[in-house]
């Protein structure tokens, strides 16, 4: 056997063995406990700084920039999940578990989230910093989503922008 046969075979095998080991398959992870990390991840960072309003804004934020698309993804996956599932009673029975995770991780920060919240409408720079992110976020969804975004009218703006699409096309 030639060394480029033995260093190919070698890189063959170990990329097998890197697949196999969970590096390159999805991971078993269900992605309501996923979305589940991101709740506790911002729930510890919020307990940690009710203190320093202030300094968890700022934290949060920095955490939602860098998980946001985790954090919708593991949502909609989520969902994804649940509505593959063709039998009736294994879907509700698996919403309920994903039901129960979520609540039960939201139940558990909701002291954490309390005393956050209250410290952050208490301290005017933090409450100021809330404000304008909330504000820029609404603009951002109204002009992306149109003068309303309201999530009932979404299938109709879809349905125009695809007949505009399609008429532009023509």
């Amino acid at each position: 056997m030639t060394k480029t046969a033995l260093i190919v075979g070698a890189l063959v095998a170990g990329g097998v063995v890197f697949a196999r080991g969970g590096c390159l398959t999805e991971g078993s992870t269900a992605p309501d406990q996923k979305l589940v990390g991101h709740l506790d991840d911002m729930c510890k960072i919020a307990g940690a700084n009710v203190e320093k309003p202030v300094r968890g804004v700022k934290k949060l934020g920095k955490y939602l920039d860098k998980h946001a698309g985790d954090i919708l993804g593991a949502w909609g996956d989520t969902l994804a999940t649940i509505e593959r599932i063709p039998d009736d009673k294994k879907h509700d029975d698996r919403a309920r578990l994903a039901r129960d995770r979520i609540h039960g991780s939201v139940g558990r920060c909701a002291p954490d989230w309390i005393a956050f919240i209250t410290a952050v409408q208490n301290d005017p720079e933090a409450s100021e910093m809330v404000e304008r992110f909330s504000e820029r976020l609404s603009r951002t969804l109204e002009i992306i989503g149109g003068n309303s975004a309201d999530l009932r009218l979404l299938p109709v703006s879809i349905d125009r922008a695809l007949s505009s699409a399609i008429t532009l096309r023509r």
